[in-house]
């Protein structure tokens, strides 16, 4: 080995490399008067450590953990509004999750309840809750699509969303909610990847 050892040279007075290494250290060193003075340099600050007493003035761990974090400076105390805000800005996609929840639980219950109503479950109470609604003629149209052309689907479509019924104006009231809160979400998760950008420079 013509290179010098002395990187292992630690590890060969505590004893911790293997047969291998060893024996390649003891034949650097009968060869080598760099390395040999190292090694006894490590011996006498061994001896010499060993010699000192301890002293028994040194802090406990805990205690220099404790004043380490004293010194180091304090980040400013951000205002309470500032902390509202911040946990606000965090729960914002739980808010909209719930949000679509509802809107989605809205709409179901409400289409359930106009259909339930259009068909007379609901007596003297659909004909005073419905007194403009015609049968359901736009549900029936919408199941003779199969030979219909262009112009039948666009009046198919128009009496839908004239009717108001849950096949009508619910379908384009969920597909708004959907559109506005999955802007509303991207916007927040764009929002996040500039800030954790932001953070990593």
């Amino acid at each position: 080995m013509s290179e010098h050892v002395i990187a292992w040279l630690g590890a060969y007075h505590d004893g911790e490399l293997g047969r291998r290494q060893v024996r390649q250290v003891e034949a650097h060193l009968e060869g080598c008067e760099v390395c040999r003075a190292a090694l006894e340099g490590l011996r006498q600050l061994s001896a010499l450590l060993l010699e000192s007493p301890a002293t028994s003035d040194l802090s406990p761990p805990e205690h220099f953990i404790a004043q380490v974090g004293l010194r180091l400076p304090r980040r400013p105390e951000r205002p309470a509004w500032y902390r509202a805000l911040e946990m606000a800005w965090r729960l914002t996609p739980l808010g909209l999750l719930a949000a679509w929840a509802i809107a989605q639980a809205v709409l179901v219950v409400s289409g359930a309840t106009l259909i339930a109503l259009q068909m007379g479950l609901g007596g003297e109470a659909a004909a005073w809750l419905l007194p403009v609604l015609t049968p359901v003629s736009a549900e029936v149209d919408l199941f003779s699509l199969s030979g219909s052309g262009l112009n039948d689907m666009r009046r198919i479509a128009g009496g839908l969303l004239s009717y108001g019924g849950p096949l009508g104006w619910g379908a384009v009231l969920n597909l708004l909610s959907l559109v506005v809160i999955g802007l509303l979400y991207w916007s927040w998760l764009a929002s996040w990847w500039v800030r954790h950008r932001r953070q990593q420079l």
